[in-house]
């Protein structure tokens, strides 16, 4: 028997779409890519465009070989498999700014923020090189790993020392700012724990450098281990802070720094208080010489803890 033409048409437009539910559901059976479900988690997490990795994380692992710019690249290799997109290299391993930008590029990645000695009023950098380099690799963000305080430098003894060298990053971050570039302040736990009055030497950073010419890359590790709660200095610095520093925090074992998302740090409420953050970068310092850790797995296991985690 001959359908009418309407029926028919009716026919064929159900029969289509059973074959695309069909064929659709079996495409979804199967094990989807690293890349793929990290994709699909960031729609619950932080967006893969927002994560980055800090490399001083494989500074034992890089120091370790005979050659370490076969390991560097291993290590750019690895992290692009595992589906980062961005890294925050603290040293180019002696590649020039040319040659790292290409296998940057090579592996698909780009560079967030960069590590690099911008030098204190005693010891200034070549700002205009570094600027320089920075647009070489793409790099917006940078800033010294550590600020002049630090005690193993002991540069810093003042709270006109402690102004002093604010006064000098607020010229480098003006230097930067006008070359379409950002200097940020990385802190560790002396910037807290270095008090002058009612003011830690944190609050002197801030206070007397200029919003636009110096953020914060605010490690949270260091705060927490200062003592202090993250939450309330993200809230007290608001949109001052920039990147972060995602590492964690174990407080059964000495307050060494942990795995994120396997510590005590409460990421969730930290990220919920944060407003335009530019990068979440993971980071766990080396624990040069312990061969039980995997910097790979920290790696691993945090770039899925922030694509996941829910705030």
């Amino acid at each position: 028997m001959k359908l009418p033409i309407g029926l028919r048409a009716v026919l064929v437009a159900v029969l289509s779409a059973l074959l695309f539910v069909g064929v659709a559901g079996t495409a979804s059976a199967a094990p989807p890519t690293k890349g793929a479900a990290a994709a699909e988690c960031a729609e619950r997490g932080v967006p893969l465009s927002k994560i980055s990795i800090q490399l001083y994380t494989f500074a034992d692992y890089l120091s370790s070989g005979t050659d370490e710019q076969v390991r560097h690249e291993e290590v750019l290799r690895r992290l692009a498999e595992m589906g980062y997109r961005n890294v925050e290299p603290y040293t180019l391993s002696g590649w020039t700014a040319e040659e790292y930008a290409a296998l940057l590029d090579e592996y698909g990645l780009t560079a967030s923020a960069r590590h690099v000695d911008v030098g204190s009023p005693a010891n200034p950098a070549d700002i205009e090189q570094i600027i320089a380099d920075n647009r070489t690799l793409g790099i917006k963000y940078f800033g010294s790993g550590s600020t002049a305080g630090a005690p193993w430098i002991g540069e810093l003894t003042t709270e006109a020392d402690w102004i002093t060298y604010a006064e000098y990053l607020d010229a480098v971050g003006e230097q930067a700012r006008k070359a379409g570039q950002t200097l940020f302040i990385h802190n560790h736990d002396f910037e807290f724990t270095t008090v002058f009055g009612d003011r830690t030497a944190f609050d002197i950073l801030m206070q007397h450098t200029q919003k636009k010419n110096v953020v914060s890359q605010l490690d949270l590790y260091w705060v927490a281990f200062a003592g202090l709660d993250p939450v309330d200095v993200v809230e007290e610095y608001g949109k001052r802070i920039q990147l972060l520093h995602v590492k964690d925090l174990n407080p059964e074992l000495d307050n060494r720094i942990e795995i994120v998302g396997r510590g005590s740090l409460d990421f969730p409420a930290i990220f919920d208080a944060a407003h335009r953050i530019r990068y979440y970068v993971v980071e766990h310092d080396p624990r040069f010489g312990d061969p039980t850790f995997d910097p790979f797995e920290a790696a691993e296991v945090g770039l899925d803890y922030l694509t996941s985690v829910t705030y």
